[in-house]
């Protein structure tokens, strides 16, 4: 069975996924709307926040192409603290959390590199080329830059730009098209299994699946649990 890092050196590229694989936030949003809560006199278990987000998150997926005006992300972040609220069951409180949990994620939200990222990208670099691919607004380049990873990656493809956003073919297909490459060696490392292994597979290219909380042990993929595993000898499927 090939491993994760043989397959890297035989590929021709190897693509990144990049809020939760290569970028996090700093504080997490979790915390942030942890603290947004508690200035209100709510206090809320951390793992109930999380627990909310997960669920929210599957239910009501951002689609960054569809937040092209003010408007439309302003009525998406409504929708989806009503649902944060309505999972931990203070949807009383929605009409006072909401605009404060707007002001705070403008003040405090920040990207910043996994600590892994980094030295992983130019390791893996001596092989094959790596770019990025996510479902991002035009800011992605900017993004990647504050974070210290642009100058090592050779192509930085938002959704916005390719006009289609993963888990659709279309996506996959304009960065393929516009890098030159041919699916079948290319491999494509993200953290979500529908968008990143199920949508990658479909358009042809070679899915790992980034599982650093060992949600899915029993994925029908490469999976990894922290970035640096790339390049080791070892393999979790």
């Amino acid at each position: 069975m090939l491993s994760t890092s043989g397959l890297i050196r035989s590929c021709d590229a190897v693509v990144f996924d990049c809020a939760g694989t290569l970028l996090r936030l700093d504080p997490s949003r979790e915390t942030i709307f942890e603290d947004a809560a508690a200035e209100l006199g709510i206090k809320l278990p951390s793992r109930s926040i999380a627990r909310a987000y997960e669920m929210v998150d599957f239910a009501l997926k951002i689609k960054s192409s569809q937040l092209s005006s003010n408007e439309s992300k302003s009525r998406f972040y409504f929708d989806f603290n009503f649902g944060l609220c309505g999972a931990l069951g203070i949807e009383k409180a929605l009409e006072r959390l909401h605009p404060l949990l707007v002001r705070r994620f403008t003040e405090r939200r920040h990207w910043v590199a996994f600590a892994d990222a980094a030295e992983t990208l130019r390791e893996i670099r001596r092989y094959a080329p790596v770019h990025a691919l996510a479902n991002w607004d035009e800011g992605l380049e900017s993004v990647l830059a504050q974070a210290g990873l642009r100058d090592i990656l050779r192509d930085v493809a938002a959704s916005a730009a390719l006009g289609a956003e993963k888990p659709a073919r279309a996506c996959f297909d304009a960065f393929l098209k516009r890098n030159a490459l041919v699916p079948g060696r290319v491999v494509y490392v993200g953290n979500e299994y529908l968008a990143d292994v199920v949508g990658a597979r479909k358009a042809g290219l070679l899915p790992i699946l980034l599982d650093r909380h060992d949600h899915l042990p029993a994925a029908d993929c490469m999976r990894i649990r922290r970035l640096r595993d790339l390049i080791s000898p070892n393999l979790e499927r």
